[in-house]
C-alpha cells in the first residue's frame, strides 16, 4: 500500500470515528430526535444506529470513488520516467532541423542540430547529423569525439569496435581531444578498470585546453584511487 493510500486511510478512519464517537457520547447524555405526536413508536436503537452507519457508508464511499478517479491505485508513487522530450528540447531541435533544412551546407547548423539531439536522447539522429556534417566538412577531432560519444549511449553504453575506431581517428588528429578521453575514461570507471580510468584523465590533464573542468577531473582520480585502496584492503582481508 503507498502513501497516499494510508494517509487516506488514517484520515478517513479517524473521520468516522469521531462520527462513532459522537453518536455515543449523544447517546450517553440522552439526546433523543422529537417525535412528532402521532408518529409511530419506532425503535430508538436501531434507528440511532442507522444514521452514523449511513455516514460512514457515504463517506468511504466517496474517498473510494475519488481516490479511483484520481488516486491511480500506486500511480503516484511508481516514479516512472517521462520518455516524452522536453518542450524546450523539441523547439530547440525542431528550430535547428529547419535551419539545415533552409541551409544543409551549414556546419554550425549541423553542429547544433546534432547536439539538440543529444540533449534530447535522439542519439541515432545525432549520429547520423555527425555523418552528414563529416562527410561535408571532413575529419574533424571535435566532431569525432562527439559522435563517439552519441554512439556510445545510442548502444546503451557499450564500447564496440566501430566506437574504437572512432575515438582512434579523433585522438589521431587531437590526442588531447577531451570528449574522447573523457568517454574512455568513463567507461573505464564504470566497468571497475580504475587505473585505465585514472590513465585517461591524467593524459587529459596534461592538454593545455581549458575546455573542461579540471577540478572534476581531479575528483574523479581521488575517487578512482580511493576505489583501487579499498580494493586491496578487501582483497589483503
Amino acid at each position: 500500500m503507498n502513501s497516499l493510500a494510508i494517509g487516506i486511510a488514517v484520515t478517513l478512519g479517524a473521520v468516522i470515528t469521531l462520527i462513532w464517537r459522537h453518536h455515543h457520547s449523544s447517546q450517553k447524555h440522552g439526546v433523543t430526535l422529537i417525535a412528532e405526536p402521532n408518529a409511530e413508536v419506532f425503535d430508538m436503537d436501531t434507528t440511532g444506529i442507522k444514521v452514523p452507519m449511513a455516514l460512514s457508508v457515504v463517506l468511504f464511499t466517496s474517498t473510494l470513488l475519488i481516490y479511483s478517479q484520481l488516486g491511480h491505485f500506486d500511480g503516484w508513487n511508481k516514479g516512472v520516467v517521462d520518455e516524452n522530450i522536453d518542450y524546450l528540447i523539441t523547439a530547440e531541435i525542431n528550430k535547428n532541423a529547419k535551419k539545415v533544412n533552409e541551409q544543409p551546407s551549414n556546419e554550425i547548423a549541423l553542429l547544433n542540430l546534432a547536439q539538440s539531439y543529444v540533449d534530447g536522447g535522439l542519439y541515432s539522429e545525432s549520429v547520423q547529423t555527425l555523418d552528414e556534417l563529416l562527410t561535408l566538412s571532413g575529419d574533424s577531432a571535435t566532431v569525432l569525439g562527439m559522435k563517439a560519444n552519441a554512439m556510445y549511449y545510442r548502444d546503451k553504453r557499450e564500447m564496440s569496435l566501430d566506437i574504437d575506431l572512432v575515438i582512434a581517428r579523433a585522438l589521431a588528429l587531437d590526442e588531447y581531444e577531451p570528449q574522447s578521453r573523457l568517454l574512455l575514461a568513463t567507461h573505464a570507471y564504470l566497468n571497475s578498470e580504475y587505473e585505465k580510468a585514472i590513465e585517461q584523465w591524467l593524459t587529459l590533464l596534461k592538454s593545455d585546453k581549458q575546455n573542461f573542468n579540471r577540478a572534476s577531473i581531479n575528483n574523479a582520480i581521488y575517487r578512482a584511487e580511493q576505489k583501487i585502496a579499498n580494493r586491496s584492503v578487501a582483497a589483503s582481508e
